[in-house]
């Protein structure tokens, strides 16, 4: 159908016309009165035609547009990756990749023990995905919202080392794998920040030339920042940073009593 808004009225006064005029002169006073009788039906039928044009036009437009805005909604759900830099190559290290369960932790700013971030963590998180079905999933609840998760994600390694009982090497390692992966975890960089200049402290602390004084500072540091991340849930936090000379010689005389 084409557009007929584009129509005009004929020229009823033309010849092609007067058989109609010749028709309706028997009920009509004069032809002045034919002629508007006429123009008046061709202006209703011109209307109507006009009318349902554009009802259906609209009703094509609306079919279209819900027709894109579906290709767009399965243009957002499809799967994207992400471009590359072409001119940048690998960096000399690779952080080891700890486990899920470690990452959701760091991903809802819990408290997680630094093991998950050392040499063995990793290597034990290797081992396990092997054994466990990735696919496999569990019901978690986080703010009292019930959602599915990998197996992996909900379980805590039966391996895991307390902050206290790593080794120093270990501890060092881990500690820097634990500040990458908050950075990737969108910890805020205030936080990031006072936790690396906390391990700065520990690292040069005087105590660590002591003769227990590394088993001193990492029983401070297994301590201290599982009561740090206590504190942030209650929103009463201290500066982690700020090392406590008392609590740490507290900390040297439990070691030396052992």
């Amino acid at each position: 159908m084409a557009d007929p808004s584009n129509k005009v009225s004929p020229n009823f006064a033309l010849d092609f016309y007067r058989p109609m005029w010749d028709a309706l002169l028997a009920n009509a006073n004069n032809e002045e009165q034919i002629f508007d009788n006429l123009v008046q039906m061709w202006t209703v039928e011109y209307n109507q035609r006009v009318e349902l044009w554009n009802e259906r036009q609209e009703a094509q437009r609306l079919v279209v547009d819900e027709a894109e805005r579906e290709r767009l909604d399965l243009e957002k759900k499809k799967l994207k990756m992400n471009d590359f830099k072409d001119k940048v190559e690998v960096g000399n290290v690779i952080i080891p990749r700890p486990s899920q369960y470690a990452l959701l932790k760091l991903k809802f700013f819990k408290f997680i023990e630094l093991w998950y971030f050392s040499p063995d963590g990793c290597r034990d998180t290797a081992k396990s995905s092997i054994s466990t079905m990735e696919d496999t999933f569990g019901i978690s609840k986080v703010d009292d919202i019930l959602t599915m998760r990998p197996v992996t994600a909900l379980k805590q390694s039966r391996n895991v080392v307390n902050d206290c009982d790593l080794s120093v090497s270990d501890f060092f390692r881990a500690k820097n794998s634990f500040l990458v992966h908050i950075e990737h975890a969108s910890w805020p960089k205030k936080h990031i920040n006072t936790l690396a200049e906390f391990f700065w402290h520990l690292e040069n602390h005087p105590i660590c030339n002591c003769r227990h004084g590394d088993m001193v500072m990492l029983l401070y540091t297994h301590c201290v920042h599982r009561s740090w991340h206590d504190d942030l849930k209650r929103g009463t936090a201290f500066n982690i940073s700020k090392l406590n000379d008392s609590l740490m010689n507290a900390f040297n005389e439990e070691v030396m009593d052992q």
